[in-house]
C-alpha cells in the first residue's frame, strides 16, 4: 500500500499551542514525518511562524519582529525552524499566509541545506507560480479550499506550476473522505502530482483517509495518525513489521 506521510498540522497542536516550539518538538516525539506551519512577514521583513494575522493585538504585517516577540522562546522565526528541521531530520510544509511573502519564503527555502525536504504551500496560485519562476528548484503545493474535480485540479496545478495539491476540504462535508476516491487520487498521481489531504482528528475518519492512500494527511493529533498508518501497513505486509 501507499504509506501516507503523517503531517503534524501546526505541530502537535491538539496538545500544545499551535506553531510553537512545544508543538513542533512534540510532533517529533509523536512520530510525525513532517510539520505544517504558517508563515507571515513582519514590517521589517522577518519571516515568522504565525497563523493569525494579529499577535497580542498587533498585526504581524504592521509590526517589527521585536514588537511581536520573535526569536528566542517567543514567536518562532522561519530561519530557525529550517535549521531545527534539518538537525532533527523532519520534513516541513510551509504555508504562506500573505501572497506577497511567497517569493521571499521560497528564496529562504531555496537557500536552505534542507530544501529538498521542504514544500512551500499557498491558497494563492499566482503567487506560487511567481515563486516557482524565481526559484525553480523549490517544491510548491497549491492549497484548494473548494471541492472540485480532478480535471479542474490538474488544470490549476499546470497553470500554477506546482508539484503538489493540498485539498483543504475538512469543513466541506460531515464525512469529507466521501468527497474524493482512490481513482481520482490515482489520476492526479499519474499526472505527477503528490496529494495531501486536509487535517482530520476523528479516528474513524482518519481510517478512511489512510485507506484512500494519499501521499500525506494533516492532523492535529499526529500520534493517533501514526498508529493508524503503522497498523494498516502491518496488516498489508506483516513480514515488514509495518513498513510497506
Amino acid at each position: 500500500m501507499k504509506r501516507p506521510q503523517v503531517i503534524a498540522h501546526r505541530g502537535s497542536s491538539a496538545r500544545h499551542p499551535d506553531n510553537s516550539w512545544a508543538a513542533f518538538e512534540a510532533a517529533l516525539v509523536d512520530g510525525a514525518d513532517a510539520i505544517e506551519c504558517d508563515v507571515q512577514a513582519t514590517r521589517d521583513g522577518v519571516l515568522v511562524i504565525a497563523h493569525d494575522l494579529a499577535i497580542d493585538g498587533r498585526l504581524v504585517a504592521e509590526s517589527t519582529a521585536a514588537e511581536i516577540g520573535a526569536g528566542a522562546n517567543g514567536v518562532v522565526v522561519l530561519g530557525d525552524l529550517l535549521d531545527w528541521a534539518k538537525d532533527v531530520g523532519i520534513d516541513l510544509l510551509v504555508e504562506v499566509k500573505a501572497p506577497e511573502a511567497t517569493t521571499a519564503v521560497a528564496a529562504m527555502v531555496a537557500g536552505s541545506a534542507w530544501r529538498d525536504r521542504i514544500v512551500v504551500g499557498s491558497f494563492h496560485g499566482p503567487a506560487l507560480a511567481a515563486a516557482k519562476a524565481a526559484t525553480i528548484d523549490v517544491r510548491t503545493s497549491f492549497m484548494m479550499g473548494s471541492v472540485t474535480t480532478p480535471d479542474d485540479l490538474l488544470h490549476l496545478a499546470t497553470a500554477y506550476r506546482v508539484n503538489d495539491v493540498h485539498l483543504c476540504w475538512e469543513s466541506r462535508a460531515a464525512r469529507p473522505h466521501r468527497l474524493i476516491d482512490g481513482p481520482a487520487i490515482d489520476r492526479l498521481r499519474r499526472a505527477g502530482l503528490a496529494i495531501t489531504l486536509w487535517h482530520e482528528e476523528r479516528e474513524d475518519e482518519l481510517q478512511y483517509l489512510v485507506a484512500l492512500e494519499p501521499d500525506a494527511i494533516c492532523t492535529n493529533t499526529p500520534a493517533v495518525l501514526r498508529r493508524i498508518v503503522d497498523a494498516r501497513c502491518a496488516e498489508q505486509d506483516p513480514r515488514q513489521g509495518g513498513v510497506s
